[in-house]
């Protein structure tokens, strides 16, 4: 059961705080009515916002009843251990993706917190017989590095969507959307620290240095060289931190390394634009050495090379 206890710790390290009428709800009833959903002054609910690393997309499902989109999630049942323990099975029940699939982020001392408290009204249903109340909602943060394609409890969803992080319907739902992407690098920063103690013979991609890339190409795309710069650096080090030639280096870690030298060019850095050149030829040489599907990009990389070596005159 949910104590008021846990509340309060999530309220401690909550950053934007809680909600007026959040705060009344807590202090006006004891913890069975705080998670009681026929409790019409309003209840406590719990979600997942899960993002999708390689595509830098928030899932959404259709709620049937609401006929709204929302991230997944639900009411908080008396026998939850904990508001996190809701949100995941919440998000199992409605999303099929399991705790094993999943990257809890926002930890604290190892434990996860909540990024925010979503206070919003909910319409009444007449066929329920409900009045009008609110949820407050306790919104974890996940990433996800899977398949898109998902399988939905059609009971409780229409349908469902990967939105991008930048999407403006993300600012109705959320409270604090634009905070996503600092939430996500500081929260896989610190889930890849852990793992590389842990895993030593597994064939992963770094999650971090792929949602690094996808935020690089997000700045990239939009001419933001120094922001782009930034991201595509720190890509390449989260790879070269974390991994070493016995893990898979991701493809995005060559295109990491492509980007970032057509922003030196642009800002008139041909020294370090030859350097990005070479370390992605590099990573292309020991990535062919498994899988020849690589050996086109070792052309690439060496055409360019010499390109760049013949117009500031080093050939």
């Amino acid at each position: 059961m949910v104590t008021k206890l846990e509340i309060q710790k999530h309220l401690k390290y909550l950053k934007n705080g809680a909600s007026k009428k959040f705060i009344e709800l807590f202090n006006n009833f004891d913890e069975e009515d705080l998670c009681d959903r026929k409790n019409f002054t309003g209840h406590i609910t719990a979600s997942g916002t899960i993002i999708h690393i390689p595509t830098r997309e928030v899932l959404l499902l259709h709620h049937k009843t609401l006929d709204k989109w929302h991230i997944p999630g639900g009411h908080v049942d008396l026998d939850d251990d904990s508001l996190f323990e809701a949100s995941l099975r919440e998000v199992e029940e409605e999303t099929g993706l399991t705790a094993e699939q999943l990257i809890p982020i926002n930890l604290i001392k190892n434990k996860p917190y909540c990024v925010e408290i979503n206070s919003h009204p909910i319409p009444r249903n007449e066929k329920k017989n409900e009045d009008q109340h609110y949820h407050h909602d306790f919104r974890f943060v996940f990433a996800y590095t899977g398949n898109k394609r998902i399988h939905i409890d059609l009971n409780e969803s229409l349908d469902y969507k990967w939105l991008s992080i930048d999407d403006p319907y993300l600012q109705e739902i959320m409270t604090t959307p634009e905070t996503l992407d600092s939430i996500l690098l500081e929260g896989l920063e610190s889930y890849e620290q852990s793992v590389k103690l842990v895993r030593h013979n597994d064939y992963l991609v770094t999650p971090l240095a792929s949602y690094l890339f996808r935020l690089g190409q997000h700045h990239y795309d939009r001419g933001n060289w120094e922001s782009a710069e930034q991201m595509f650096s720190r890509s390449v080090s989260a790879y070269e931190d974390t991994y070493d030639d016995e893990y898979e280096t991701p493809p995005s870690i060559l295109a990491a390394c492509w980007n970032l030298a057509t922003v030196y060019e642009k800002t008139n850095r041909h020294s370090q634009k030859l350097q990005a050149l070479e370390k992605g030829l590099n990573f292309a040489k020991e990535f062919a050495r498994l899988d020849e599907n690589f050996l086109p990009e070792i052309s690439e990389f060496t055409e360019r090379i010499d390109a760049s070596r013949h117009s500031t005159g080093q050939l």
